[in-house]
Parts: structure tokens; C-alpha cells; sequence
């Protein structure tokens, strides 16, 4: 289900609690002036969810403002003790995150599933 904001297009998915977006740029100029924690917490309301999965494939570069968002997201969502995950990243994403020593703060993960299942611990067989 496409969702249009203001700069940004979003691919949502719905799972039990979790939202799965993978925000699309629509212009060059919206990583840098377009708020993207706003625009997905209202979207989180609406779904009536507090957990967010964010798909980063499509995101060519994390700047600093991107990275402020991410962060001013995350920060709200633990205040509404949500949750905040990762995954999509490229390795030159995951290299700024690394650099700027906010992996730990923003845990990054290889799929949604992943991303998903981190908070369940796995049961033996």
C-alpha cells in the first residue's frame, strides 16, 4: 500500500505491531530538507504502532540531517517504549553509521525478518 508525504513516497507494510516502510526519495533535495521522523511517526498513529522497521535500500546516502531524523525517531519511539530497526542498508551506509559511532544506537540488521525476530529471543528445538 503506497502512502505519499510531503518529499517522501512510503511502502508500507503492516505486520502484529510493526510497521515496515521503505521511505522513496522524491526529490534530491529531501534527505537534506524534508523531516522524516515526523512524516513517520504520524504514519505510526495511524497504524496505531509503536515498532518501525525502516528499508534504507533506497536511500543512495545517510547525510547528517538523515541521520538527525533517524535519531530524533528513535528517541521518541523509546519514549513511547517502541522500537526503532534497520536493515537495507549499503555498506557505505553501514560505514557512516559505524564512523559516527551510532550503530549500537541504531542496530541495523540484514532483512525485516531479522530486524522483526532481534526481539524474540530463539526457542530450542
Amino acid at each position: 500500500m503506497p502512502t505519499v508525504a510531503l518529499g517522501w513516497e512510503f511502502d508500507v507494510e503492516c505486520g502484529e505491531g510493526w510497521l515496515i516502510v521503505r521511505p522513496r526519495v522524491k526529490s534530491r533535495l529531501t534527505t537534506q530538507l524534508v523531516p522524516l521522523a515526523d512524516e513517520l511517526l504520524a504514519l505510526a498513529e495511524r497504524h496505531l504502532v509503536n515498532r518501525i522497521v525502516l528499508k534504507l535500500d533506497e536511500v543512495d546516502l545517510l547525510n547528517t540531517f538523515l541521520i538527525s531524523q533517524l535519531l530524533q525517531l528513535q528517541r521518541i519511539l523509546a519514549e513511547r517504549y517502541g522500537v526503532l530497526r534497520i536493515c537495507g542498508l549499503s555498506d557505505r551506509n553501514r560505514e557512516v553509521l559505524h564512523h559516527s559511532r551510532l550503530s549500537p544506537i541504531l542496530p541495523v540488521y540484514e532483512s525485516p525478518e531479522d530486524a522483526v525476530m532481534a526481539c524474540h529471543p530463539r526457542k530450542p528445538r
